[in-house]
């Protein structure tokens, strides 16, 4: 039985990976984004450091087209609707779901960021929406995995929950998304005998 089984999805925070691959273009229009200063600063410096095409705004969740978001069925647009789905981005930092971002390509550097700035926004975000749990679907091994990872969940009220996929196999960079697309549609919709082989939760703090 995975701990997964006892939280339920609109009590709880979620985070997202995004994707290399993206729709390009969009219509939305730029709102300002509420977060903390020091991230709008960092996010900005980051930004002009980054690879960013100004053919148009779409909401985050829409713009990412990688295996993940190619699998994950219904369920993103549920949750992003729910107001309680983050994505982890390399260019953004931290983004809900439906902020209009514009088309970039830059991977998540953890150097890239001042230390506890992505960290504190995942945690005041969990707070403001007053959930007790923040559960985060990527893969275990990049720098997504390890912010979350190092989130002080030990000094917070906050339980963190990651989710990973165990594959050793060829094809990971396609099994592993599409994995972790079977894993959170299953806990969406509190499907357990849908989990895909290889689902590892890791309580942290």
């Amino acid at each position: 039985m995975t701990v997964l089984n006892a939280i339920e999805p609109g009590e709880s925070l979620i985070v997202l990976g995004p994707s290399k691959a993206k729709n390009r273009g969009g219509d939305a229009s730029a709102g300002s984004a509420l977060w903390p200063e020091p991230m709008l600063r960092a996010r900005a410096e980051v930004l002009a450091r980054s690879k960013v095409d100004g053919g148009g705004l779409r909401p985050a969740w829409l713009r990412y087209t990688g295996n993940f978001y190619r699998n994950v069925g219904g369920a993103l647009g549920e949750a992003a609707a729910s107001g309680r789905l983050l994505i982890l981005s390399g260019g953004y930092g931290i983004l809900r779901a439906g902020e209009p971002i514009a088309y970039y390509d830059r991977k998540l550097k953890l150097g890239d960021w001042p230390p506890g700035v992505l960290e504190d926004a995942v945690l005041d975000e969990a707070r403001r929406l007053g959930a007790a749990n923040v559960v985060t679907f990527v893969s275990a091994s990049a720098d997504y995995a390890k912010l979350i990872r190092r989130i002080p969940w030990d000094t917070s009220e906050i339980g963190g929950v990651l989710v990973t996929i165990d594959f050793h196999g060829g094809g990971a960079q396609v099994e592993v998304p599409r994995r972790l697309a079977q894993a959170f549609g299953a806990w969406w919709r509190r499907s357990p005998s849908d989990y895909p082989p290889g689902m590892v939760t890791d309580v942290l703090g």
